[in-house]
């Protein structure tokens, strides 16, 4: 007799083991639910959208394309080789018959934790090198292909009742609602196509990026090896992302060449994260709620294009909450490898930021366990493996600044564990320096804060607190009360335990995107009989709630090209180049950098003041503001200005540069050694430094002196 296949519905989908499956686990046979190759047009809104962010970018900058293309190659090897070793670890986990795009998002999230802790342990064996580079990444693709080819072999994947395809008005309508959201990504992608540095003026254009976030992988990459940088309290942070860039370097054979492939791998971790919430949200207009809800939140268009991390954050705690949330949508719970897997991708968005322990790890934690329907011993049990997975993906960060400092979580709780080249002075000095003004650290004062930087911030937009605020409400779920739990609890560790940026609060849309999916009723399966509850009885609230997100979307849009045009006037006056010719010049931004005016190919110099050294390419010694720079401290004591200056000659420094501007902008804010002064420096002058270069404004304000290190 001929051997029977699998039974298949009427949509043509395998049902073999569907009873065996949670309704919440069970995967569709198209992307929401359809089956596939039933009706094309169900593309329509992804086509219109890929076009609409196509076109944006055209009209931003042609000259983009080329830049774009090439150097995305290289982000997205990263995110395959990474989602090729996860793929392995989301079968053993137990996640082998979800959805496939949730698996390729959690394949992902996870894979990327296992790349950086590879190449996190190849860099401080000092074996890290361009073949290893590309062998690490070639076999996460091969071990992918063979998890996808047996997936196929094995492929008895069960299908939810099947859902109607969606009728041609339908899509037109999903279509608008995305049509917005084309703006943002647009500007995201065409911002990281620009060298770092160039913007946001509020970002301090990209400060941050150019003293630690590539300075730090480049500093590894030019010593080839990762160690402990005592100048740059920066680097002992958690480096999830940055050990990525340092990845792409290797890649590339070039610190500077990477700096682009490093934005757009950012970027595209922020669109991961966007999609996460969506597919983890219940197909139909839920879904669609979510992408334009998170989609439109403009921080992450403006953070996204940086090489900063919080995309890679937002992407490992969205694939987190994904999980937990998976516990609430079906009357059998996954199993306790789901809690595991869930607590990995909170350690792995702690390893981004140590705020992330909190607000992802600690509060996520604390609301699941709270508001799960489970008897104690369940629940401790769920919070324990939970807890273990977030001490293992976070462990490779511990244990690197326990072996080079002695303090796994370095320079905090310096108090309890010590710290190399670090002090109590420094201690009170970083206090002082991220601490809120007396007016603001009251509670009048705090609430206002949050009032400013969130409620009433353009960068958040209205549609993600009044959509989120609306699913909470009309959730009536305990995954409603968990979310909001878990927003609550965010806030009150950011408005407690940090000094308030704006920029800290960002992973709160997670929680509040989720919610917003609750504001719509999902879509309804075929064989599902009609039924008057909630969630039909609030089908009326969709036209006015899409309008809204579009409302949001389209405001957010805006604002981000209003800050795009605010810079493009910028550097037009500032170098006569508009922002359409920047795309992949980085070598202007190297260029311009006074520092490398030194006609001198063995120069060493010394920077007092200035941190942002990304750009620099002579050799170089600087220390960010809250690191104690041995000159300096030389000079406090009681030496002469020729002792100051013999210093210098017997380590070899043949420049000293003070950038005033610098200088005068932290003795304000983070603090600065009061020996540096005009004075001093003319004394030095007379003692052996002759200045060969300064920099001032049009103003004539004096921002920059070179000095060269006379011989004795």
């Amino acid at each position: 007799m001929p051997r029977r296949g699998p039974r298949l519905d009427a949509a043509g989908c395998c049902v073999k083991r569907a009873h065996l499956m949670p309704a919440a686990q069970q995967p569709s046979c198209g992307s929401d639910g359809t089956a596939r190759g039933t009706d094309r047009a169900a593309c329509l809104p992804s086509a219109v959208f890929a076009l609409g962010v196509g076109a944006v970018l055209t009209v931003l900058s042609p000259r983009g394309w080329p830049v774009l293309l090439t150097d995305i190659v290289l982000a997205l090897a990263v995110l395959l080789g990474a989602a090729g070793w996860g793929a392995w670890p989301v079968l053993w986990l137990g996640f082998g018959q979800r959805w496939p795009g949730q698996q390729v998002c959690l394949a992902t999230a996870l894979g990327l934790g296992i790349v950086s802790t590879a190449t996190l342990i190849l860099g401080v064996t000092g074996w890290l090198s361009m073949p290893v580079a590309w062998g690490l990444l070639g076999v996460g693709v091969v071990g992918g292909l063979a998890r996808l080819y047996l997936a196929q072999a094995n492929h008895t994947r069960a299908a939810p009742a099947p859902i109607p395809a969606p009728k041609r008005r339908e899509l037109l309508l999903r279509s608008l609602v995305l049509l917005p959201l084309t703006v943002p990504l647009a500007i995201a992608l065409f911002g990281a196509t620009l060298p770092p540095g160039v913007l946001w003026n509020e970002e301090a254009r990209g400060y941050d990026v150019l003293e630690y976030h590539l300075q730090v992988p480049r500093e590894y990459f030019e010593a080839s090896r990762i160690g402990f940088l005592p100048h740059n309290v920066y680097a002992s942070f958690p480096q999830q992302m940055e050990t990525l860039y340092l990845l792409l370097m290797h890649l590339i054979g070039d610190a500077h060449s990477a700096a682009i492939p490093a934005q757009l791998l950012h970027v595209l971790c922020g669109v991961l994260a966007v999609i996460s919430l969506g597919l983890w949200t219940p197909v139909g207009w839920p879904r669609y709620a979510v992408f334009v809800v998170a989609g439109s939140v403009p921080w992450l268009a403006y953070l996204g294009c940086l090489a900063y991390v919080e995309a890679g954050l937002l992407l490992f705690a969205a694939v987190a909450a994904g999980l937990v949330a998976d516990h609430f949508r079906s009357s059998t719970p996954p199993g306790l490898r789901a809690a595991a897997a869930a607590g990995l991708c909170a350690g792995l968005a702690g390893g981004c930021k140590y705020t992330a322990l909190v607000f992802v790890g600690g509060a996520l934690l604390l609301s699941w366990i709270l508001t799960m329907k489970a008897p104690l011993a369940l629940r401790i049990r769920r919070g324990l493996l939970f807890a273990l997975g977030t001490i293992v993906a976070v462990s490779p960060w511990l244990i690197r600044n326990t072996a080079f400092t002695g303090n796994p979580v370095y320079p905090f709780a310096y108090g309890w564990f010590g710290g190399a080249a670090w002090s109590t002075a420094q201690v009170a000095q970083w206090d002082r320096g991220h601490r809120l003004s007396a007016a603001d650290a009251a509670l009048p004062g705090r609430l206002g804060v949050i009032n400013r930087e969130l409620f009433k911030s353009e960068m958040f937009g209205p549609a993600l607190f009044a959509l989120g605020l609306l699913g909470l409400l009309l959730g009536r779920s305990r995954l409603a009360l968990m979310l909001g739990v878990w927003a609550i609890l965010m806030l009150l560790s950011w408005a407690l335990l940090t000094h308030m940026p704006g920029r800290f609060a960002v992973p709160i849309v997670v929680p509040l995107a989720l919610a917003a999916g609750l504001a719509l009723p999902p879509a309804e399966r075929t064989n599902v009989p009609r039924t008057e509850g909630l969630a039909r009885r609030r089908r009326w609230l969709r036209t006015p709630l899409v309008a809204l997100a579009i409302v949001g979307a389209t405001l957010n849009s805006r604002m981000l090209h209003d800050l795009l045009i605010e810079h493009d006037r910028f550097w037009t006056r500032a170098s006569g180049f508009s922002l359409a010719d920047w795309p992949g010049r980085t070598d202007l931004l190297i260029q311009s950098d006074e520092v490398n005016s030194i006609d001198d190919p063995n120069a060493n110099v010394w920077l007092v003041g200035r941190a942002s050294v990304f750009y620099v390419l002579p050799q170089r010694h600087y220390t960010v503001a809250f690191n104690r720079d041995p000159w300096l401290e030389y000079a406090a004591g009681e030496t002469s200005p020729a002792e100051c200056v013999g210093w210098l000659r017997t380590r070899n420094v043949t420049h000293v540069v003070f950038s005033w501007f610098e200088i005068d902008r932290l003795k304000g804010t983070y603090g600065f050694s009061g020996v540096v002064t005009p004075d001093w420096v003319s004394r030095l002058s007379a003692a052996g430094l002759r200045r060969t270069r300064a920099v001032r404004s049009q103003s004539g304000e004096l921002l920059m002196e070179i000095y060269e290190v006379t011989p004795e």
